[in-house]
């Protein structure tokens, strides 16, 4: 029992045995006990929970009611935020046949995951790596399913497309790859994390006329051609192969048999994408990193000033631009390929959010961060009422406190 409460009967225990009087132990003993028993029976009994409890688990009972009578109503999580969104089952499936109707997909009529199995287990047998052929070996595989997450931060509420691989022929194959060019990857404007980048800030200032912008790539996975990252692959080779044994043939062969191979079901019908990379495969972030940092070393030397912000993480980039090129760079980057174009986000009232951050440009370009929560943001962290151990309340609370803390750099100052 000790081990399981963290020691607390054991110290519980020896401070009862401090008095001398065993008869005065056991009635402490036995009062203690009781305690306990009766505080157990409180919550499981509704008569002793409390108001929130009762309202919650009363709305909980009436909620899975009415989806039982109600089988045209999904309930479904926002793509961010942590939001629930009710949606009719006839909006949801329009919403998702709408982008399946385009070129990037196209409808096969049967499932092709043997075939794809049998291809893959092929290229498994010619790597040289013969226990790690074994393991990449599959029989198993299932057809990936397809499902939406809404976009309630969007009017409308369209659909994210989601695509859960972990069945798929390719995983394990693509999961593979993926680690080698993670491996050999050195993106020269990447961003790690929040934390990183709120060290980084405080460091730069910026030149006169100089404004902060946001660019974002228009659905990346799927849109990002063959031949960029094919070529981009043969470019950065002389890295990649110092962590690998696989040949240079065979590495593209992989590589294009795992981005012809996306596929899934929606509905009873089978789907192949014909563009782009795979959604959810975990070759695609990667694949996406090596053509987004060829494409911004490429870029930057177009560029006819100095950026002296330049940061990325996956398909959201930092730029710090003078105010009248704006313009002039964005269609710089929109020049770069008819198939990645980029959106803009200005600074507004010298504020511009990024990551987890909100950064702020004081009038004299310095620049400085604060922790930043979407408008879309539920504000949800935990339900205090639930029967979760107090010390994992205190964690949450305390880990939420520490974020806020190391994202905020200079929290006294105000905008000069």
């Amino acid at each position: 029992m000790e081990s399981c409460c963290g020691g607390g009967f054991g110290r519980l225990e020896s401070a009862l045995q401090l008095s001398p009087d065993e008869s005065v132990q056991n009635r402490n003993r036995c009062q203690v006990v009781t305690h306990i028993q009766n505080h157990l029976t409180r919550n499981k009994s509704e008569l002793y929970q409390a108001p929130v409890q009762k309202f919650c688990k009363e709305a909980e009972r009436i909620t899975k009611r009415f989806l039982a009578e109600h089988e045209n109503v999904i309930v479904l999580e926002s793509d961010k935020g942590k939001k629930m969104v009710i949606m009719f089952r006839e909006d949801y499936d329009r919403k998702m046949e709408a982008p399946l109707n385009d070129t990037t997909y196209k409808i096969v009529p049967r499932d092709p995951t043997s075939n794809i199995q049998t291809t893959n287990n092929r290229f498994v047998s010619r790597l040289i790596d013969k226990p790690t052929a074994r393991d990449l070996k599959l029989t198993t595989a299932v057809c990936p399913r397809i499902y939406g997450q809404p976009k309630a931060h969007k009017p409308d509420l369209p659909l994210r497309p989601v695509v859960l691989n972990i069945t798929a022929p390719t995983y394990k194959l693509s999961k593979y790859v993926a680690s080698i060019l993670q491996q050999s990857a050195h993106g020269h404007y990447n961003v790690s994390d929040s934390f990183e980048f709120a060290k980084y800030v405080p460091t730069v200032k910026l030149p006169p006329g100089y404004v902060l912008v946001s660019f974002d790539v228009v659905s990346l996975f799927t849109n990002i051609p063959k031949d960029l990252v094919l070529r981009d692959i043969i470019m950065n080779w002389q890295s990649i192969k110092k962590v690998t044994d696989i040949n240079l043939d065979l590495f593209l062969e992989i590589v294009e048999f795992c981005l012809d191979s996306s596929y899934f079901c929606f509905r009873g019908k089978y789907y192949v994408q014909t563009f782009g990379t795979a959604m959810g495969s975990p070759l695609s972030p990667i694949l996406a990193d090596l053509v987004m940092d060829t494409l911004l070393c490429t870029v930057v030397r177009l560029v006819p000033f100095p950026i002296p912000i330049l940061k990325k993480f996956v398909d959201d980039l930092l730029l710090a631009l003078p105010m009248d090129q704006i313009q002039t760079t964005l269609d710089i980057f929109n020049s770069y390929n008819p198939y990645l174009q980029f959106t803009i986000e200005k600074e507004n009232d010298n504020k511009l959010p990024f990551l987890d951050t909100l950064i702020i440009r004081h009038n004299d370009q310095t620049l400085r961060t604060t922790w930043y929560s979407k408008p879309i943001a539920s504000g949800r962290l935990m339900i205090y009422h639930y029967f979760h151990p107090t010390a994992m309340k205190m964690n949450v609370a305390s880990n939420f406190i520490e974020r806020v803390t190391r994202l905020s750099t200079n929290p006294g100052e105000e905008n000069q």
